[in-house]
């Protein structure tokens, strides 16, 4: 630990307990507990081709993702399924164009949540 980086600076310790939890060799079975419909505003990682979320805000509360696991695309509409240190979700970012100037704009949605169950994968 560095004594001189003062605590709130600090990483939360969640998001590696998080990684801890759901390892990448281990599969994940996901199962939709609520189906909600709200507006999020997403942090983007910059630099990206495609648009990754680093986290996203709920209300107040800071989501961070820890790993994108699926991605789907539709005509206006991009579906990400996320790992987040506060449980699984799936966000949809829509694409809407204003019907007098064409211009588009990018609206995010938290359409459900998951709960994600780690299943080791077993060698053959």
């Amino acid at each position: 630990m560095r004594p001189e980086v003062p605590a709130r600076d600090r990483a939360p310790r969640r998001l590696a307990r998080t990684r801890e939890k759901y390892p990448r060799s281990a599969q994940l079975v996901l199962i939709e507990r609520r189906v909600v419909h709200e507006p999020v505003t997403v942090e983007l990682e910059p630099g990206e081709r495609h648009p990754t979320p680093a986290g996203f805000w709920r209300g107040t509360r800071f989501h961070g993702v820890v790993r994108v696991l699926e991605r789907r695309a539709e005509l206006g509409a991009t579906y990400l399924r996320v790992l987040a240190d506060r449980g699984c979700f799936d966000l949809r970012r829509l694409t809407v164009a204003d019907p007098r100037t064409w211009r588009t704009e990018a609206r995010w949605e938290l359409i459900a949540e998951l709960a994600a169950i780690p299943l080791p994968r077993r060698s053959p």
